[in-house]
């Protein structure tokens, strides 16, 4: 017998349909004659990518610069409450069943002006907790990625998760190169690091996407003094 869960968004006002078998077009004909027709979702996110804001060459030339591919706001599924996430465009990882295929050239995107979109990312219509970078892989572009932590945490952002392919051990070894790489890890809330294994999907927690990847909270690290010896699984990595 065809199972749909349905639950509302207290904060939208939304109804939310999950499909766990894929119903019938007539079932599903019928929920609509209820509820009305839906937007789709991807796992608890918004399936519709906001273009990031256009910068002027005057912002290029005077203000640090990523590329990303776009944002959106109201995602339940990337981090502690309700994300606003953003996407990075580039990575080299090249994993297996990748799901963003199209992020993965560094030409993806569109070059943006770190400040307009840190003011996109917190957008005052939409509420969240925080906001959640991505990608692709935000640490092929840590100068820029460190600008818009700074950005975002200048506007008041108060928690701030970042998506990573590599480990959080790797990104040490970087940074001691790679300053700007230090400096992200030491102003971020939480990390979630490793690449993506599609064997391991199964295994997958709430914002991961394979049961290799591992959530961890930098801020609680700090506070311990345990910031760099982050190796194993502890209440604090898992």
């Amino acid at each position: 017998m065809p199972e749909i869960s349905i639950l509302l968004d207290a904060e939208t006002g939304t109804m939310i349909v999950e499909d766990h078998q894929q119903s019938s077009a007539r079932l599903l004909a019928e929920l609509a004659k209820l509820v009305g027709w839906s937007d789709g979702l991807l796992c608890a996110r918004p399936s519709k990518v906001l273009s990031p804001p256009k910068a002027s060459d005057s912002d290029l030339a005077s203000q640090p610069c990523i590329r990303v591919y776009g944002y959106y706001h109201n995602s339940l599924i990337e981090g502690p409450g309700r994300r606003t996430t953003v996407l990075f465009a580039g990575c080299n990882s090249r994993c297996k069943g990748c799901a963003v295929p199209y992020l993965q050239p560094i030409t993806a995107g569109s070059l943006v002006s770190v400040g307009s979109l840190a003011d996109a990312l917190l957008d005052p219509a939409y509420s969240r907790n925080g906001v959640s970078i991505s990608g692709g892989e935000p640490f092929l572009q840590p100068d820029g990625l460190l600008a818009l932590v700074r950005a975002l945490r200048k506007r008041g952002c108060r928690h701030i998760l970042v998506y990573t392919g590599y480990t959080y051990e790797g990104l040490l070894v970087r940074a001691r190169q790679e300053p700007a790489i230090g400096a992200v890890l030491d102003e971020i809330d939480i990390l979630i690091d490793g690449p993506y294994v599609e064997a391991l999907t199964d295994e997958a927690g709430p914002w991961t996407g394979s049961g290799n990847q591992r959530v961890i909270h930098l801020q609680a690290l700090r506070r311990r003094g345990k910031l760099g010896s982050a190796t194993g699984r502890s209440s604090l990595i898992w």
